[in-house]
């Protein structure tokens, strides 16, 4: 879970740099919180890090991202229309990049930490 946490809290620092309409812990915590909350409710329902795995991580990022980004959205009043959709799938596509490389990042370094040799 911390690696995911980790993943979530850089897309979101990513995303708060490029943005100066507000200080930046507000700017962080109108993003962090929704995705946050969204994040763990989902992945306490689906049973996440009770059956880690791959699936499990992909079927939380689905419905837990878009969720947390919608509901963002509606607190913050925008984007709208086609404009939440692209806001939608350009922040789910690098949010489950941001996911991907933090456990690929994880991975390799307990194989590594193990003694495994990369192939």
């Amino acid at each position: 879970m911390s690696a995911d946490a980790v993943a979530l809290l850089a897309f979101v620092l990513t995303g708060a740099a490029s943005h100066h309409d507000a200080g930046f812990l507000a700017i962080l915590a109108r993003n962090l919180v929704p995705l946050g909350v969204a994040w763990v409710l989902v992945a306490f329902f689906f049973g996440t890090y009770r059956r880690r795995s791959w699936t499990a991580l992909l079927a939380t990022w689905v419905v837990a991202v878009p969720l947390g980004i919608l509901v963002r959205s509606w607190i913050m009043g925008s984007p709208r229309g086609s404009e939440l959709l692209t806001f939608l799938l350009v922040g789910s596509g690098f949010a489950l990049l941001y996911l991907l490389a933090v456990r690929a990042l994880v991975h390799a370094g307990t194989r590594m930490r193990a003694g495994e040799v990369p192939a």
